[in-house]
């Protein structure tokens, strides 16, 4: 067994949401882009109720200056996961929390070549960055721990586009969450994959009784009960839908009765005959670019990095987590309606 096979093997089994399975379906990528099961009983179920609803927020509107000033919050630390980072002004934001006495360190995905657009300017500041751990197909995760006290997980990164108005913008769900497990859990899973960038010994984050959604610990277990929950409703707005298992269950929920709409990025993704031969309702985005990966089961929605292929839910580094509170899930399914209405039918 090498290092990387045995490192991993103890990420799953510290993180025992998994069951086995397989899926021959395999996309690579962000943006290219098995374990079915039920979801967690009791007290590790990611519906758990949170000590403070979380905020939610949706991009490109807006969306640099709520990373800004979520940057500009941090009083003792800021630890970031990103997948893409070109923005540079996001990282004078890092820069000028450190200099004012915060502690910064940065994890960057090794094969995104965007990444240099930044690299350099945190080199440069003396802020500890380093390339993730190989242990990973790709770093695909886009989430920050501020001052321990506060996350932001969500489905955009640092790119220029997921900035942008108009046609050249794309369309991202995001949350900030301030349950103390919540975070507790996001920072654990960050001192875990900083150890390992570093090539040190790694404490396993403990992730057997958690809220979050987290490749490749639980993602397809959590996102297939979540999908098999529906009884009314079931909504996605995905890139592509690529991974066999989830697809099946999107299409067993139609044949219970649920109302399925999806809207896709890729107007090609091979799910899209198979769909309409439901009659489920297609859509795809014209006047945006669509990154996120939503997916809206009755009144709760996931919300995370997640791609829907076997690479982004059994092979990547990925965190998401499910929205169940009344005052957080309006801005979100208005926005999908919003986006249902403009979208054009396949």
């Amino acid at each position: 067994m090498t290092l990387r096979t045995s490192i991993l093997a103890a990420i799953l089994l510290v993180g025992a949401c998994n069951s086995g399975g397989s899926s021959s379906d395999d996309q690579a990528g962000d943006d290219t882009p098995s374990d079915g099961g039920s979801s967690d009983p009791g007290m590790c179920s990611p519906l758990t109720p949170r000590t403070v609803a979380p905020e939610t927020f949706i991009g490109p509107t807006g969306l640099q200056d709520r990373i800004g000033a979520f940057f500009d919050g941090a009083q003792t630390s800021l630890d970031v996961q990103m997948y893409l980072w070109t923005v540079k002004p996001l990282a004078q934001k890092l820069i000028d929390a450190k200099n004012r006495g915060v502690a910064v360190r940065v994890i960057l995905d090794p094969d995104e070549a965007g990444n240099t657009s930044v690299e350099p300017m945190l080199t440069s500041a003396n802020i500890p960055w380093r390339n993730a751990s190989a242990i990973y197909t790709y770093s695909h995760a886009k989430y920050i721990v501020r001052d321990g006290t506060a996350g932001a997980i969500m489905s955009m990164n640092f790119n220029a586009d997921a900035m942008a108005s108009g046609s050249s913008g794309e369309r991202n769900y995001g949350l900030i969450d301030k349950d103390p497990d919540d975070v507790k859990d996001l920072g654990a899973i960050f001192t875990q994959d900083w150890a390992l960038a570093g090539q040190e010994p790694a404490q396993p984050a403990d992730l057997s009784c958690t809220r979050l959604v987290v490749s490749p610990t639980n993602s397809k277990t959590r996102l297939l009960a979540h999908i098999n929950s529906a009884q009314q409703t079931l909504e996605l707005e995905v890139m592509y839908l690529s991974e066999t298992d989830v697809r099946a269950a999107v299409i067993a929920a139609k044949d219970r009765g649920v109302d399925v709409r999806v809207i896709i990025g890729d107007d090609t993704d091979t799910s899209i005959p198979m769909l309409k031969a439901k009659s489920i309702p297609v859509k795809t985005a014209t006047s945006f670019f669509l990154h996120a990966k939503l997916i809206i089961a009755d009144a709760v929605a996931f919300v995370g990095s997640e791609n829907m292929s076997y690479t982004s839910l059994i092979k990547n580094r990925e965190v998401g987590a499910l929205v169940f509170e009344p005052s957080a899930m309006p801005v979100i399914t208005q926005q999908f309606e919003a986006d249902w209405t403009g979208a054009k039918t396949l």
